[in-house]
């Protein structure tokens, strides 16, 4: 696991300067967030579903330090290249990252038998996430709001949208989480029953 480990640290660094570093930030985050979704499917691949609570939090573990570290070495390669964006880069990074700890494995556990679909069904997941944003912006700023600008990917104009996205995928993660865990501690406490 350490080289897929590695592979998924370093592959979207490159994005990062390949492409102009003043518009490079949102495909590169989302990059992450594909990548580091991959990391957990292999997780999951090489040892698959946990069966406990105590399986499950150490799974968790390795997977938040592995994807901790990801995060940090990206951010860090991100300043270093001179990314620019309106919206501070760390924070667009760690909530880029973020739904893969709780989207992933809940969907894993799904479709098991198609672990890549799970990566797809995740992100409409998050696309879903992002729509509900959009509504919003709608219901608030009227039925001229993509004239407006107040759906486009810059956070100078989209501020409500951007931030819905980010609320509703962050909770979504947790609360898929939550339900992860509680599936595998009922399911110990069945087979201890």
């Amino acid at each position: 696991m350490m080289g897929m480990w590695a592979v998924a640290a370093f592959l979207p660094l490159p994005i990062l300067v390949a492409t102009d570093p003043a518009n490079s930030a949102d495909v590169s985050c989302l990059y992450l967030g594909v990548i580091n979704a991959w990391l957990v499917t292999e997780f999951h691949r090489a040892w698959g579903l946990p069966g406990s609570a105590t399986s499950w939090r150490a799974m968790m573990r390795v997977i938040s330090t592995a994807i901790s570290v990801n995060v940090a070495l990206f951010v860090g390669f991100g300043l270093a290249a001179g990314v620019q964006t309106h919206f501070p880069f760390p924070l667009m990074a760690v909530l880029s990252a973020l739904p893969v700890v709780g989207v992933m494995p809940w969907m894993l556990r799904r479709v098991p038998q198609h672990p890549y679909a799970a990566i797809v069904f995740s992100g409409f997941l998050i696309f879903a996430c992002k729509l509900a944003g959009c509504v919003v912006a709608r219901l608030v700023y009227g039925p001229d709001y993509l004239a407006q600008g107040y759906a486009a990917a810059d956070w100078r104009t989209a501020k409500l949208m951007i931030t819905l996205l980010w609320s509703f995928s962050t909770l979504l993660s947790l609360g898929l989480l939550l339900a992860e865990y509680r599936y595998c501690a009922r399911k110990n406490h069945d087979q201890v029953a």
